[in-house]
């Protein structure tokens, strides 16, 4: 059946509230996609629709707002929609082998290869990867973290992908440049299509949330075997009582080892300040979550960013695999650089990060002026005052620049 409506066009709004995409049957809206590329531009109240096969968005759309929306994006005649809910996210489909990354234009002939950095080759893998679609890709673009979700039909040939293991061997992927890098992402029940995800047609969602532009392209990928990631379920920060207090939880872990907590006041240069075991051992187990907890008790004044590195066991000779969590932030604008907390204590007293660096000595008396704890240096684990009998101390401190300070201290339990 012949195209009824085909437009070619640079730049097209659409800011109405509430407005869905429309389209006649067999119609299509072209944009163009070598630079300068032209653009759909959809405003933050616009929802999210997907159309069909020959009704969508053949080139980029941009999408106004931090709310999940629908890309109704298409390539070749074939709509394949992602969602990414990153604000002013611009992004498209390309269904061809990115590999070559060469589409056809259809203002005739093919464009160039294309996004800018292709192609992109599919033998090129990191770690846990088995395969690479050689069918499809997806250029995205924000700045603002969001989970990403793609979606498949039956022209993606998704057994086989995986060989036909079934779609729990199926990922996402990214590439960084040089390689596809894994992207640990779950099967939606429901897809972007409205029905359940099966082998024909579905869609997969990040597991936690990804910067767009950190990638080039994205696109389907396949897990080796023993490459399941760890599915975090959530992750939060606290402030609690002049510390950071981390926890986390898991649906299911297999071949796990360990999560690596790292610190960092910018969020770009991160240092590691503690690890936790992983309690999987190589059974998944989605109906049991896992919780973790992790307290950082010298926080740094200011903003804390934490984040978590997932690791892997090893499986072969190379690196242990990981992945990293998304990012939280804990302020301590309250935290002073001389604190000593908590007071009353009945067990641990800590100290602020300032005290501990630049400690000459430290000295802790009882009511009657008798030395019960005296050290050169304390350490972020605090003093243990667990078996010293409830009271009123005194606590002094003498520093390297010659200063001293005193604290009352009052142990209760």
């Amino acid at each position: 059946m012949p195209r009824i409506c085909s437009i070619i066009l640079s730049v097209l709004f659409f800011w109405g509230g509430n407005r869905g995409v429309s389209a006649q049957d067999n119609s299509a809206i072209f944009t163009k996609r070598d630079s300068p590329i032209g653009i759909v531009s959809f405003g933050a109240a616009v929802t999210s629709g997907v159309l069909g096969d020959g009704k969508f968005i053949d080139g980029y759309i941009k999408k106004s707002g931090s709310e999940p929306f629908i890309f109704p994006v298409g390539d070749n005649g074939a709509l394949r929609p992602f969602s990414v809910g990153s604000d002013q996210a611009v992004g498209a489909y390309y269904g061809v082998n990115p590999a070559v990354a060469v589409t056809s234009n259809p203002a005739g002939g093919d464009y160039g290869v294309l996004p800018e950095g292709g192609p992109f080759s599919t033998s090129s893998m990191g770690e846990g990867l088995a395969a690479i679609s050689t069918s499809e890709y997806w250029d995205i673009n924000g700045t603002s973290p969001s989970r990403i979700t793609l979606s498949w039909n039956s022209s993606s040939a998704v057994n086989a992908l995986v060989t036909n293991r079934g779609l729990s061997k199926l990922t996402i992927a990214g590439w960084d440049g040089t390689k596809w890098v894994n992207l640990p992402a779950n099967v939606d029940a429901t897809s972007l299509f409205g029905q359940p995800s099966t082998e024909t047609a579905g869609s997969l969602t990040t597991i936690l949330d990804v910067v767009p532009n950190t990638y080039n392209v994205y696109t389907l990928a396949a897990l080796r075997d023993g490459a399941l990631p760890v599915v975090l379920v959530s992750f939060t920060a606290v402030a609690r009582e002049h510390t950071s207090y981390l926890e986390w939880s898991t649906s299911e872990e297999v071949n796990s080892s360990r999560f690596d907590i790292e610190r960092s006041d910018d969020a770009k240069s991160w240092q590691l300040i503690g690890s936790v075991a992983a309690r999987g051992d190589g059974i998944t187990t989605p109906t049991a979550p896992s919780q973790y907890e992790f307290t950082d008790r010298s926080p740094l004044g200011g903003k804390n960013f934490y984040r978590l590195k997932m690791v892997d066991r090893a499986t072969d000779s190379t690196d242990e695999p990981f992945a990293y969590s998304r990012i939280v932030k804990v302020a301590m604008d309250g935290l002073s650089d001389w604190a000593v907390y908590p007071n009353p204590v009945a067990e641990k007293l800590f100290f602020s990060p300032n005290i501990r660096q630049n400690l000459a000595s430290a000295r802790l008396t009882d009511a009657g002026g008798r030395t019960v704890y005296a050290s050169r240096a304390v350490s972020g684990d605090g003093i243990d005052v667990s078996r010293m009998p409830t009271g009123l101390y005194l606590l002094k401190f003498s520093f390297t620049d010659g200063l001293s300070k005193s604290y009352k201290v009052l142990i209760n339990r």
